[in-house]
């Protein structure tokens, strides 16, 4: 997100949304979070896709570290934990989107077997919209959106 969409934001707005799906989150939405002694540092959130009919399939909805914390490896390790959450889950592949352009993040999930599967949409939530890629990985052995 570019730094002009994020000094937009309106905080107390955005923390009363976090806060009410923190507390109350979608059935089967679960939050992680990683933190460095008493400081937050990162979060993540799964659960089931929203943009696939199939049980099978869950979504890594949200990774955010803080970017005082790239590369001292608690993005790898919080990567790993919603990895493990969606096979906890019963999940036998997981999706992401990501923006097009956002190189440092698809080499972090190439790096880790969450390969670009052709699917794409834009996101009009921000101006101008944002185009976004799918990667997904299945734990089963096969690639999951082959062939949609």
């Amino acid at each position: 997100m570019s730094d002009d969409y994020l000094d937009g934001l309106d905080v107390g707005r955005h923390s009363d949304g976090w806060r009410r799906n923190i507390l109350n989150p979608r059935n089967g939405t679960v939050h992680l979070v990683a933190q460095v002694d008493d400081e937050l540092v990162g979060f993540a959130i799964v659960g089931p896709g929203d943009n696939t009919s199939d049980p099978s399939v869950g979504q890594l909805n949200a990774i955010n570290l803080h970017p005082d914390w790239w590369a001292q490896g608690i993005g790898t390790v919080l990567f790993a934990a919603a990895e493990e959450t969606l096979v906890l889950l019963g999940y036998q592949a997981g999706f992401l989107w990501v923006e097009a352009g956002n190189d440092r993040a698809i080499s972090f999930y190439t790096k880790r077997g969450w390969l670009d599967d052709g699917g794409t949409m834009e996101d009009a939530r921000f101006d101008p919209p944002v185009v976004e890629r799918r990667h997904s990985r299945s734990w089963k052995g096969e690639p999951h959106w082959e062939g949609r």
